[in-house]
Parts: structure tokens; sequence; C-alpha cells
């Protein structure tokens, strides 16, 4: 079972890729991230508009138009899922005074999980996955093994 929803998953992983990929002078098209991810763009696109629209990146229109984040250095994965994650427990209860204990703690959990993603900036993350080397840029050739 998956504990993130899938929106959250796809926000950070988009927003990584912008911030890995993309700067103002050459920001990252939404067809770049679509056809690197294999990703559905209706699935994508509602996505990028949070993230915009939170200030987390920046949407550049036009002909050479995409995405950048335009501070790296200070935008946390904290902030990514505060822009999708409005509440750990539901509004509505069904167990009056058990839920009361549950929620606390799961509240609690959530709060100190945001704490720990205070510090992880996307800048932090792109040059860990420099070092690391796992990461190919959007322009890197694609590997056709086909005979």
């Amino acid at each position: 079972m998956q504990i993130l929803p899938n929106k959250l998953y796809l926000a950070m992983n988009a927003a990584m890729f912008i911030a890995y990929n993309g700067n103002e002078d050459t920001p990252v098209s939404g067809s770049a991230i679509v056809d690197y991810c294999n990703l559905n763009k209706r699935a994508l696109e509602p996505v990028l508009q949070r993230l915009s629209s939170e200030g987390l990146i920046v949407s550049v229109k036009g002909a050479k138009g995409g995405y950048y984040m335009p501070n790296p250095e200070t935008i946390t994965l904290r902030e990514i899922v505060e822009a999708f994650v409005s509440r750990v427990v539901p509004d509505k209860h069904e167990f009056a005074g058990y839920d009361t204990i549950l929620n606390e703690k799961l509240e609690n959990c959530y709060d100190g999980w945001l704490d720990s993603l205070s510090d992880v900036s996307f800048k932090r993350l792109c040059r860990k996955a420099r070092t690391a080397g796992n990461l190919d840029p959007i322009n890197a050739p694609v590997l056709n093994f086909a005979i």
C-alpha cells in the first residue's frame, strides 16, 4: 500500500525534474517532462498549475516557454507537500472519542515529517543526484537498442 497520494508523489518528481533540468534561461517544457517520464499530460497539467500558483515553479509562456524553479536553494520538499496535502485526518470522525487520540498522534507524526522535509532543498537534492550520477539531463541522448 502506498502512503503518499499520487498527485503529491508526481509533484515531488516533477519539481525535482524541473529543478534539475531547467533554469530561467532554458525552462523545461511540459512535453519534455511528459516524454521523459512517460506521463499522461492530463495528469501532469494540474500538478504543474498548482506548483506554479504556489510560487514553487515559474511558468514561462511562448514558443520557448516551459517551467523552472526560481529558488532551488530555498524551496524545500516541505513546501511541495504543503501545496498538496491540507490535512492528515478527515473532517468527519466516525469514532467519537477514539479518533481524538489517534488524530493527535497522526498530526504529531505529520508535523515531525514536515519538519524533517524543511531541511531538504531542491538544490541539495540536485547536488546529490549529480554526485550520484543517477539522473540523465533531458538533453542526453536516448539509447535505443533496437536491431
